[in-house]
Protein backbone atom coordinates (compact mmCIF):
# COMPACT_ATOMS: atom_id res chain seq x y z
CA UNK A 1 0.00 0.00 0.00
CA UNK A 2 1.07 3.70 -0.59
CA UNK A 3 0.99 6.27 1.71
CA UNK A 4 0.49 9.38 -1.53
CA UNK A 5 -2.53 7.35 -3.08
CA UNK A 6 -4.23 7.16 -0.13
CA UNK A 7 -4.01 10.27 0.94
CA UNK A 8 -5.03 11.39 -2.29
CA UNK A 9 -7.64 8.87 -2.16
CA UNK A 10 -9.16 10.40 1.10
CA UNK A 11 -8.89 14.01 0.08
CA UNK A 12 -11.02 12.82 -2.90
CA UNK A 13 -13.67 11.35 -0.51
CA UNK A 14 -13.65 14.30 1.72
CA UNK A 15 -14.17 16.25 -1.30
CA UNK A 16 -17.23 14.87 -2.49
CA UNK A 17 -14.82 14.08 -6.20
CA UNK A 18 -14.42 10.34 -5.39
CA UNK A 19 -15.61 7.66 -8.57
CA UNK A 20 -16.66 4.28 -6.93
CA UNK A 21 -13.76 3.02 -8.31
CA UNK A 22 -11.69 5.39 -6.08
CA UNK A 23 -14.08 4.26 -3.14
CA UNK A 24 -13.67 0.86 -3.40
CA UNK A 25 -10.05 1.52 -3.01
CA UNK A 26 -10.05 3.83 -0.18
CA UNK A 27 -12.36 1.15 1.32
CA UNK A 28 -9.24 -1.52 1.29
CA UNK A 29 -6.80 0.68 2.58
CA UNK A 30 -9.35 1.27 6.12
CA UNK A 31 -9.40 -2.31 6.57
CA UNK A 32 -5.97 -1.65 7.68
CA UNK A 33 -5.82 -0.09 11.22
CA UNK A 34 -2.81 1.85 10.46
CA UNK A 35 -4.46 3.78 7.35
CA UNK A 36 -7.58 4.17 9.04
CA UNK A 37 -6.20 6.08 11.87
CA UNK A 38 -4.61 8.17 9.77
CA UNK A 39 -7.77 8.88 7.87
CA UNK A 40 -9.59 9.48 11.33
CA UNK A 41 -7.18 12.01 12.17
CA UNK A 42 -7.13 13.82 8.83
CA UNK A 43 -11.08 14.13 8.34
CA UNK A 44 -11.66 15.16 12.35
CA UNK A 45 -9.06 18.07 11.82
CA UNK A 46 -11.22 19.07 9.60
CA UNK A 47 -14.05 18.52 11.03
CA UNK A 48 -14.15 19.07 14.46
CA UNK A 49 -16.85 21.89 13.87
CA UNK A 50 -19.88 20.68 12.36
CA UNK A 51 -20.53 24.14 10.78
CA UNK A 52 -17.06 23.97 8.85
CA UNK A 53 -17.71 24.45 4.83
CA UNK A 54 -14.12 23.26 4.16
CA UNK A 55 -15.23 20.47 2.56
CA UNK A 56 -16.93 21.78 0.11
CA UNK A 57 -14.71 24.95 -0.24
CA UNK A 58 -11.38 23.33 -0.52
CA UNK A 59 -9.54 23.45 -4.59
CA UNK A 60 -9.48 19.48 -4.83
CA UNK A 61 -6.87 20.07 -7.82
CA UNK A 62 -4.45 22.59 -5.86
CA UNK A 63 -4.92 20.21 -2.83
CA UNK A 64 -3.70 17.36 -4.74
CA UNK A 65 -0.78 18.87 -6.55
CA UNK A 66 0.57 20.59 -3.24
CA UNK A 67 0.35 16.89 -1.81
CA UNK A 68 2.06 15.45 -4.36
CA UNK A 69 4.67 17.89 -4.33
CA UNK A 70 5.15 17.53 -0.86
CA UNK A 71 5.33 14.08 -0.83
CA UNK A 72 7.93 13.89 -3.52
CA UNK A 73 10.08 16.26 -1.83
CA UNK A 74 10.66 14.10 0.92
CA UNK A 75 10.85 11.11 -0.77
CA UNK A 76 13.65 13.07 -2.37
CA UNK A 77 14.71 13.78 0.75
CA UNK A 78 14.43 10.15 2.09
CA UNK A 79 13.27 11.62 5.27
CA UNK A 80 11.11 9.80 7.79
CA UNK A 81 7.50 10.98 8.32
CA UNK A 82 5.61 9.78 11.42
CA UNK A 83 2.35 8.65 10.86
CA UNK A 84 0.91 11.70 12.61
CA UNK A 85 3.27 13.97 11.05
CA UNK A 86 1.97 12.53 7.76
CA UNK A 87 -1.57 13.30 8.73
CA UNK A 88 -0.78 16.76 10.19
CA UNK A 89 1.06 18.04 6.83
CA UNK A 90 -2.20 16.10 4.57
CA UNK A 91 -4.39 18.43 6.74
CA UNK A 92 -2.52 21.73 6.05
CA UNK A 93 -1.82 21.18 2.10
CA UNK A 94 -6.32 21.68 2.62
CA UNK A 95 -5.80 24.26 4.55
CA UNK A 96 -3.42 25.89 2.32
CA UNK A 97 -5.47 25.19 -0.51
CA UNK A 98 -8.21 27.33 0.80
CA UNK A 99 -6.89 29.61 3.21
CA UNK A 100 -8.88 28.48 6.09
CA UNK A 101 -7.52 27.69 9.71
CA UNK A 102 -9.63 26.04 12.12
CA UNK A 103 -9.96 26.78 15.99
CA UNK A 104 -11.59 25.22 18.57
CA UNK A 105 -13.37 27.77 20.60
CA UNK A 106 -12.47 26.34 23.67
CA UNK A 107 -8.89 25.18 22.82
CA UNK A 108 -9.26 21.83 23.21
CA UNK A 109 -10.34 18.93 20.25
CA UNK A 110 -12.14 15.88 20.92
CA UNK A 111 -11.17 12.97 18.87
CA UNK A 112 -14.07 11.79 16.64
CA UNK A 113 -13.82 8.24 14.54
CA UNK A 114 -15.59 8.14 11.53
CA UNK A 115 -16.96 5.66 9.63
CA UNK A 116 -17.24 5.02 6.04
CA UNK A 117 -19.73 3.15 4.51
CA UNK A 118 -19.98 2.15 0.85
CA UNK A 119 -22.59 0.32 -1.40
CA UNK A 120 -20.94 -1.00 -4.19
CA UNK A 121 -22.57 -1.08 -8.09
CA UNK A 122 -25.13 -3.84 -7.67
CA UNK A 123 -26.18 -3.56 -4.44
CA UNK A 124 -28.47 -1.63 -1.79
CA UNK A 125 -27.02 -1.26 1.36
CA UNK A 126 -28.87 -0.87 4.69
CA UNK A 127 -27.25 1.03 7.50
CA UNK A 128 -27.52 2.21 11.36
CA UNK A 129 -26.40 4.94 12.78
CA UNK A 130 -25.32 5.56 16.46
CA UNK A 131 -28.82 7.28 17.03
CA UNK A 132 -30.65 4.04 15.55
CA UNK A 133 -31.64 6.08 12.56
CA UNK A 134 -31.56 3.84 9.18
CA UNK A 135 -30.05 4.49 6.01
CA UNK A 136 -30.51 2.89 3.18
CA UNK A 137 -27.68 3.35 0.48
CA UNK A 138 -28.26 3.10 -3.21
CA UNK A 139 -26.03 1.48 -5.45
CA UNK A 140 -22.57 3.48 -5.56
CA UNK A 141 -23.35 5.50 -2.66
CA UNK A 142 -21.03 6.29 0.34
CA UNK A 143 -22.00 7.87 3.44
CA UNK A 144 -19.53 9.51 6.10
CA UNK A 145 -20.45 9.44 9.58
CA UNK A 146 -19.37 9.80 13.24
CA UNK A 147 -19.53 6.31 15.40
CA UNK A 148 -20.65 8.72 18.00
CA UNK A 149 -23.15 11.94 17.80
CA UNK A 150 -21.22 14.02 20.13
CA UNK A 151 -21.94 17.94 19.45
CA UNK A 152 -25.08 19.33 19.21
CA UNK A 153 -25.70 18.13 16.20
CA UNK A 154 -26.03 14.78 14.11
CA UNK A 155 -23.96 15.53 10.81
CA UNK A 156 -23.58 12.84 7.81
CA UNK A 157 -21.67 13.24 4.43
CA UNK A 158 -23.73 11.89 1.28
CA UNK A 159 -22.28 11.07 -1.69
CA UNK A 160 -25.07 9.18 -4.24
CA UNK A 161 -28.34 8.29 -3.35
CA UNK A 162 -29.64 7.67 0.00
CA UNK A 163 -33.16 7.45 1.78
CA UNK A 164 -33.27 8.12 5.91
CA UNK A 165 -35.58 7.54 8.33
CA UNK A 166 -34.57 9.59 11.30
CA UNK A 167 -34.69 9.56 14.90
CA UNK A 168 -36.57 12.15 16.23
CA UNK A 169 -34.42 14.36 19.25
CA UNK A 170 -35.03 17.93 18.96
CA UNK A 171 -32.10 18.95 20.76
CA UNK A 172 -29.91 17.25 17.78
CA UNK A 173 -30.79 18.25 14.25
CA UNK A 174 -30.08 15.74 11.57
CA UNK A 175 -28.00 17.30 9.09
CA UNK A 176 -26.61 15.81 5.62
CA UNK A 177 -23.89 17.36 3.87
CA UNK A 178 -23.98 16.91 -0.22
CA UNK A 179 -21.62 19.00 -1.75
CA UNK A 180 -22.82 22.85 -1.81
CA UNK A 181 -26.37 21.19 -0.10
CA UNK A 182 -27.33 20.69 3.46
CA UNK A 183 -30.59 18.63 4.63
CA UNK A 184 -31.76 19.15 7.84
CA UNK A 185 -34.31 17.79 9.99
CA UNK A 186 -35.37 16.84 13.39
CA UNK A 187 -37.52 13.28 12.62
CA UNK A 188 -38.73 12.22 9.25
CA UNK A 189 -37.87 9.89 6.07
CA UNK A 190 -36.64 11.24 2.78
CA UNK A 191 -34.77 10.57 -0.13
CA UNK A 192 -31.36 12.16 -0.92
CA UNK A 193 -30.06 12.31 -4.31
CA UNK A 194 -26.47 13.42 -4.80
CA UNK A 195 -25.48 11.39 -7.45
CA UNK A 196 -24.11 14.56 -8.90
CA UNK A 197 -24.22 18.31 -7.97
CA UNK A 198 -26.19 19.02 -10.66
CA UNK A 199 -28.84 16.27 -10.16
CA UNK A 200 -29.22 17.22 -6.51
CA UNK A 201 -32.84 16.78 -5.21
CA UNK A 202 -34.20 15.66 -1.53
CA UNK A 203 -38.30 14.36 -1.33
CA UNK A 204 -39.78 14.37 1.70
CA UNK A 205 -41.86 10.94 2.45
CA UNK A 206 -43.18 11.87 6.19
CA UNK A 207 -42.35 14.84 8.71
CA UNK A 208 -40.56 18.15 7.62
CA UNK A 209 -37.25 19.05 5.93
CA UNK A 210 -35.28 22.30 5.31
CA UNK A 211 -32.92 22.09 2.62
CA UNK A 212 -30.00 25.12 1.78
CA UNK A 213 -27.81 25.71 -1.18
CA UNK A 214 -24.73 27.03 0.61
CA UNK A 215 -23.46 28.81 -2.92
CA UNK A 216 -27.36 30.50 -3.75
CA UNK A 217 -28.18 30.96 -0.13
CA UNK A 218 -32.12 29.61 -1.09
CA UNK A 219 -33.79 27.52 0.83
CA UNK A 220 -36.71 25.59 1.09
CA UNK A 221 -39.08 23.67 4.13
CA UNK A 222 -40.30 20.71 2.57
CA UNK A 223 -43.31 18.55 3.69
CA UNK A 224 -44.56 15.18 2.87
CA UNK A 225 -44.54 14.80 -0.87
CA UNK A 226 -42.73 18.00 -1.78
CA UNK A 227 -39.56 17.76 -3.55
CA UNK A 228 -36.57 20.16 -4.44
CA UNK A 229 -34.28 19.58 -7.23
CA UNK A 230 -31.59 21.06 -8.51
CA UNK A 231 -31.89 23.44 -11.90
CA UNK A 232 -28.29 23.26 -13.06
CA UNK A 233 -28.96 26.04 -15.78
CA UNK A 234 -30.46 28.82 -13.42
CA UNK A 235 -28.13 27.65 -10.56
CA UNK A 236 -31.45 27.56 -8.22
CA UNK A 237 -33.54 24.70 -5.92
CA UNK A 238 -37.10 24.28 -7.30
CA UNK A 239 -39.78 22.88 -5.66
CA UNK A 240 -42.25 20.76 -7.10
CA UNK A 241 -44.93 18.28 -5.89
CA UNK A 242 -43.93 14.78 -5.90
CA UNK A 243 -45.33 10.94 -4.79
CA UNK A 244 -42.79 10.35 -2.47
CA UNK A 245 -43.38 6.82 -2.50
CA UNK A 246 -42.31 6.49 -6.15
CA UNK A 247 -39.35 8.17 -5.53
CA UNK A 248 -38.48 6.43 -2.54
CA UNK A 249 -39.31 3.10 -3.36
CA UNK A 250 -35.90 1.94 -4.68
CA UNK A 251 -34.86 1.11 -1.09
CA UNK A 252 -37.25 -1.56 -1.16
CA UNK A 253 -35.61 -3.10 -4.62
CA UNK A 254 -38.34 -1.50 -6.65
CA UNK A 255 -36.63 -0.44 -10.01
CA UNK A 256 -38.68 2.30 -11.30
CA UNK A 257 -38.93 4.22 -14.73
CA UNK A 258 -41.42 7.05 -14.71
CA UNK A 259 -41.59 8.48 -17.79
CA UNK A 260 -37.40 8.69 -18.51
CA UNK A 261 -35.50 8.33 -21.23
CA UNK A 262 -33.91 5.03 -22.36
CA UNK A 263 -30.63 6.29 -21.65
CA UNK A 264 -31.52 7.56 -18.39
CA UNK A 265 -33.01 3.50 -17.59
CA UNK A 266 -30.06 2.46 -18.59
CA UNK A 267 -27.66 4.26 -16.51
CA UNK A 268 -30.21 2.78 -14.14
CA UNK A 269 -29.74 -0.26 -14.67
CA UNK A 270 -26.11 -0.41 -15.01
CA UNK A 271 -25.96 0.60 -11.52
CA UNK A 272 -29.12 -1.57 -10.38
CA UNK A 273 -27.60 -4.40 -11.54
CA UNK A 274 -23.27 -3.91 -11.75
CA UNK A 275 -23.81 -3.97 -15.46
CA UNK A 276 -22.45 -2.29 -18.84
CA UNK A 277 -24.81 -1.05 -21.55
CA UNK A 278 -23.42 -1.02 -25.31
CA UNK A 279 -26.26 1.16 -27.34
CA UNK A 280 -24.96 3.54 -30.28
CA UNK A 281 -28.73 4.10 -31.60
CA UNK A 282 -29.54 7.56 -30.80
CA UNK A 283 -33.09 7.75 -31.42
CA UNK A 284 -33.70 4.44 -29.20
CA UNK A 285 -32.09 6.42 -25.99
CA UNK A 286 -33.78 9.58 -26.46
CA UNK A 287 -37.21 7.57 -26.40
CA UNK A 288 -39.56 7.78 -23.37
CA UNK A 289 -39.73 4.99 -21.00
CA UNK A 290 -42.16 3.76 -18.07
CA UNK A 291 -42.30 0.93 -16.44
CA UNK A 292 -41.68 -1.27 -12.52
CA UNK A 293 -39.86 -4.28 -11.54
CA UNK A 294 -40.34 -5.17 -8.46
CA UNK A 295 -36.81 -7.53 -6.83
CA UNK A 296 -36.84 -8.81 -10.71
CA UNK A 297 -33.64 -10.10 -11.99
CA UNK A 298 -32.47 -8.69 -14.83
CA UNK A 299 -32.79 -11.20 -17.37
CA UNK A 300 -36.68 -10.62 -16.94
CA UNK A 301 -36.05 -6.76 -16.73
CA UNK A 302 -34.24 -7.60 -20.06
CA UNK A 303 -36.93 -9.70 -21.87
CA UNK A 304 -39.35 -6.98 -21.13
CA UNK A 305 -37.54 -4.05 -22.49
CA UNK A 306 -36.69 -6.13 -25.45
CA UNK A 307 -40.72 -6.21 -26.27
CA UNK A 308 -41.50 -2.57 -24.92
CA UNK A 309 -38.81 -1.56 -27.37
CA UNK A 310 -38.44 -3.74 -30.24
CA UNK A 311 -35.05 -4.49 -29.61
CA UNK A 312 -32.80 -7.37 -29.10
CA UNK A 313 -29.96 -7.76 -26.87
CA UNK A 314 -26.92 -10.21 -26.33
CA UNK A 315 -25.00 -10.63 -22.59
CA UNK A 316 -21.52 -11.15 -22.78
CA UNK A 317 -20.07 -11.59 -19.23
CA UNK A 318 -21.28 -8.29 -17.89
CA UNK A 319 -21.81 -6.15 -20.80
CA UNK A 320 -25.26 -5.73 -22.45
CA UNK A 321 -24.89 -5.39 -26.16
CA UNK A 322 -28.13 -3.50 -27.51
CA UNK A 323 -28.78 -4.42 -31.38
Amino acid sequence: MNDAVFYELALKEIANEASVKDLELLGQYLENPEYKYKYDELVETLSHDASSSVYKEFDLKRGLEKLRYKIHQEEKRKLFISKKAMAIAASLVLFLSVGLLLNNVSGSKTSVNYVLATSLQGQRTKVVLPDSSTVYLNAGTTLRYPEKFTNNSRTVFLKGEAFFKVKRNEHKPFVVNSGNFKTTVLGTSFNVNNTSQANFSVAVKTGKVKVENSSTKNQFILIKNTQVAFNKELNVLEKSNVNANYICSWHENILRFDAITVKEAFSKIEAWYNVKIQCESEALLSKKIKAVYNNEPIDKVLKNLEFMLGIQYNLENNTIIIK
